[in-house]
């Protein structure tokens, strides 16, 4: 069954969302036999997929795969905090269906309709030389911090006035919102086409993070007081409801031929939650590491997981003006480091050179106030501290 002629499979897969499917599919194609395990494999991706375009990995470009997988892409979308910067990239969204068809589980893939918990994970070794888990970063049953998020898909005419001229908003930090009870969030409005356009409220990093419903309350009077309509806003094309994990849940298996890949490997970014661009990035490296029976590689050096857990401690614990401060820093610094900061596999240095230089462009009071991130014990509960702050609408 597998390429050593025994009767066990080169590699099982366990979930087949983007990461699972990219590794059984690029598996299967590099000649190892794959078992690729989802209770429902042909469930569609209803999340919306991007990265940047420099991302994309050569092996999924249209003239490599025959697909097209992109459905959008926009380039130098704006960042607001309060501060308009331009990023100097091309921005893109995902055709989730293309996506899906420039991975097919062929021939080599054995795909089993059934429902893995760790204890079946383990018992799949006397079926499989190798268990791979890409079942996420565990979901309710993470306690960690979350990304949480709410938004509406509108038509491009009535999602104009949300916009007010720009592309795309990649953050928008402004405080043009009537609550504060939430605490910071930003507006993440990005085309899905040529003629719809997802307008989200998203918490970066919370815990507890607050769950979509309150963000959707938000969301709503930042939109009415940009002058996109009540009746698109109360009745959208869609809605999306996000809450990510931004950290994997502990492993609680400890066997060695037991390994993670995709959000629950790590390759998500702890600090933007960004995870499909490291993960497609890092899809040759593990099938290659499989198929030749070395571990399969982390995710990034243990100095840029340091790094990044630095940033989520301070996502977490920093007051709303702090973080706009930081963020305002971000788009100060040059498109270069703007690009090492938010790549989750950004070497440390890189990652080094990028933080060092937003802290050197921030306020002494944005200073001081990363500094008590850093040092305070709990992370912010919503609401909490209150910083008041010149109005930045408009």
């Amino acid at each position: 069954m597998d390429a050593t002629g025994d009767d066990l499979y080169d590699v099982a897969v366990v979930g087949l969302g983007p990461a699972g499917r990219a590794l059984a599919s690029r598996c299967a194609d590099s000649g190892l036999s794959v078992l690729a395990i989802d209770p429902k494999p042909d469930a569609p991706w209803r999340q919306t997929l991007s990265l940047w375009a420099d991302q994309l990995p050569p092996w999924l470009a249209a003239d490599a795969c025959g697909v097209d997988v992109l459905a959008h892409s926009v380039h130098a979308p704006a960042h607001y905090s309060p501060d308009r910067a331009v990023l100097d990239r091309v921005y893109c969204v995902f055709d989730n269906e293309a996506l899906r068809d420039a991975l097919p589980l062929g021939a080599g893939v054995t795909v089993e309709t059934t429902t893995i918990d760790d204890a079946a994970l383990v018992a799949l070794t006397a079926r499989a030389h190798r268990v791979v888990d890409c079942r996420g970063a565990g979901g309710p049953d993470n306690p960690g911090p979350l990304q949480t998020a709410y938004g509406v898909v509108l038509n491009a005419v009535d999602a104009a006035p949300a916009l007010g001229g720009d592309p795309a908003l990649f953050m928008d930090w402004r405080t043009d919102h009537d609550d504060d009870e939430v605490g910071p969030s930003f507006l993440y409005a990005i085309p899905l086409g040529a003629d719809r356009v997802l307008l989200e409220e998203t918490c970066l990093a919370g815990l507890p993070a607050p769950d979509p419903a309150v963000l959707a309350t938000r969301l709503r009077s930042r939109l009415l007081g940009r002058g996109v309509t009540p009746s698109a806003v109360d009745a959208p094309l869609a809605v999306e409801r996000v809450r990510i994990p931004l950290l994997p849940r502990s492993s609680r298996v400890g066997h060695p031929r037991i390994e993670a890949f995709g959000t629950a490997g790590g390759h998500g970014h702890a600090a933007t939650g960004y995870s499909v661009a490291s993960m497609l990035a890092a899809v040759p490296g593990v099938v290659y590491a499989i198929g030749s029976g070395y571990p399969i590689p982390a995710p990034r050096s243990p100095a840029s997981t340091a790094l990044h857990g630095i940033g989520l401690r301070v996502l977490l614990r920093a007051d709303g003006l702090t973080l706009r401060q930081l963020f305002n820093a971000f788009g100060r610094i040059d498109s270069r480091r703007q690009q090492w900061f938010l790549d989750g596999a950004s070497p440390s240095y890189q990652l080094a050179l990028a933080m060092w230089d937003m802290w050197l462009t921030m306020p002494v009071r944005g200073k001081a106030g990363m500094v008590a991130a850093v040092l305070r014990r709990n992370p912010r509960r919503p609401g909490w501290p209150r910083v008041v702050s010149p109005p930045t609408a408009g």
